[in-house]
Parts: structure tokens; C-alpha cells; sequence
């Protein structure tokens, strides 16, 4: 059973961010003119940020019904960003779709305060371009004397203490025609983490339609074979894969500006959250 909104919840959500798509690299108006005067067409979609049902995108077994139908747990998009937020959830989590709510309710509030609406934002994206890989030979194991028969045939594919190593290039992208100023770039995650990326400098700017590379390595131990060292040397490492990094930056008016960038088996995925 679905934990839908009702039709005054839905009015809410749509009017608190003024009918305009709450996906800051959208902000589609979607409510217009029908061709019956006494109409209005309106192409938004009252969406959960966490599901209505059970086995729903982001669902949170936590939630009372209450709280799911409730205005806290819906975000006003348009029809496509409705369905592509649910399509992918690993990119579109529950803090990326809060985030965008707070931000256009913002927006919307200035709005009718009367004060200044900020122009164009920045926008960067990041790119993940895989260099080369390795792995270093530190030292036969002593597990060889255990598993094999002696004396150890010749061209036996021995138990070794490897390293692995891996180096890339993270491409900063400015897809828009703002300059983007003082780049920060942090790693958000707790386990596994780049080994070594290469600091911005302190004063910084990216200026439109421009690019800037830093330097990302990545290494790690492995006992095994090197048969299965080589299975472990994935363009992606695998410890890798659910990585996500913050970028932070300020715009003409010196407003902050968040992209996160999130690793996948295929390289990089940017959302900008602010």
C-alpha cells in the first residue's frame, strides 16, 4: 500500500518552491496556460525523497505513514526529474534531494522578500581518466611451503605479497559560462579513500568552459597469486566503487556551490547539490 500525498500536501510542495522544478540544473517551470480558459496545464510531480511503498526507491522503514505522506518527505519536480531521481538512486540519494528542496525554497523565499535573485551559477562536473596500473612484487609468501608440494615446480604461480598501484586524472569541468572561484576538493567517505590527489592551490578559479587535471593514485596491499593480482587490476578499483568526493566552490557573489562526485564502476558521476 502507498503512502501517497494528499491533494493539499501536493498544493504545498508545489507552491513553496513557486511550480518551478526544485533540481537546480532543471528549475523548469511547470505550470502554464490551457488551451480551456479555465484551466491551467501543470507537468509537476509531488515526489517522495523516500518511497511511499515498501521496495520504493530510498524507502525508510523508520517513517510512520504520517510521516511519509507528510510535506518533509516530498519534493516538487518536474516529470522528468521526477522519474529520472528514481531511476537512479545511488546518485540521487535522500541528501541530494534535501538539499535541492532547501535550496529552491531558498530561492523562492527571496523571491518574495523582495531581495536580489542570484544570476547565473557555476557549474562543474568532474571526469575520472584511468592512467595506468601496476603491481609490485614485495616478497615471495610463506603460505608457497604450506600449499605446494616440494620441491616447487618450475613456472608454479606462486604465492606473493603484492602492491597494487593505480593512477588517474580527475578532470574539473566548468560546463557553464560563469567563472567558478576558490575550488575545494574533499574526500567524503570514512573507508576507502584516493591514496594521494593533488592539492588545488589556496587561491584558485575556474574560469568558463575551461578544464584544470589533478593528479589521483591509488594503492593497496594483496596476497594472492599473480593471477589474481591481475583479476583485482580493474580500470575502477573496487574499493573504490561508492567513493564520494565533495567539490566546493563560490560563484561571482561569493555564494558556495556543491558538487558531489561519486565513483561507479564506469568512472565519475556529478550531482551539484548547491
Amino acid at each position: 500500500m502507498r503512502d501517497n500525498f494528499t491533494k493539499q500536501t501536493v498544493d504545498i510542495l508545489a507552491k513553496r518552491v513557486g511550480y518551478i522544478c526544485s533540481n537546480p540544473n532543471c528549475n523548469k517551470h511547470t505550470v502554464g496556460p490551457n488551451t480551456d480558459v479555465q484551466k491551467a496545464t501543470i507537468v509537476g510531480i509531488a515526489a517522495h525523497i523516500t518511497a511511499a511503498s515498501e521496495n520504493g526507491p530510498r524507502f525508510n522503514p523508520n517513517l510512520t505513514e504520517a510521516e511519509r505522506k507528510y510535506p518533509n518527505n516530498g519534493i516538487w519536480l518536474c516529470s522528468n526529474c521526477s522519474i529520472m531521481i528514481d531511476r537512479d538512486v545511488a546518485k540521487y540519494t535522500k541528501e541530494v534531494l534535501e538539499q535541492w528542496k532547501k535550496n529552491a525554497e531558498e530561492q523562492m523565499s527571496h523571491a518574495i522578500e523582495g531581495k536580489k535573485i542570484r544570476g547565473t551559477k557555476p557549474y562543474l562536473e568532474a571526469e575520472l581518466i584511468w592512467s595506468h596500473y601496476s603491481r609490485v612484487h614485495n616478497g615471495y609468501s610463506s603460505k608457497n611451503i604450506e600449499v605446494f608440494e616440494q620441491p616447487i615446480p618450475a613456472g608454479t604461480d606462486l604465492y606473493v605479497h603484492w602492491g597494487l598501484r593505480w593512477s588517474f586524472s580527475i578532470v574539473i569541468h566548468n560546463n557553464s559560462e560563469t567563472p567558478a572561484y576558490n575550488l575545494q576538493l574533499s574526500q567524503l567517505s570514512k573507508g576507502n579513500n584516493f591514496t594521494f590527489i593533488e592539492e588545488l592551490p589556496k587561491i584558485n578559479n575556474l574560469q568558463p568552459f575551461q578544464s584544470r587535471d589533478l593528479e589521483a593514485k591509488y594503492e593497496k596491499y594483496f596476497h594472492g597469486t599473480s593471477e589474481e593480482a591481475d583479476g583485482e587490476l580493474t580500470i575502477i578499483p573496487k574499493d573504490l566503487i561508492g567513493l564520494q568526493l565533495e567539490l566546493k566552490y563560490s560563484d561571482n557573489e561569493r555564494a558556495e556551490n556543491i558538487t558531489v562526485i561519486i565513483i561507479t564502476e564506469n568512472g565519475i558521476e556529478s550531482v551539484k547539490v548547491k
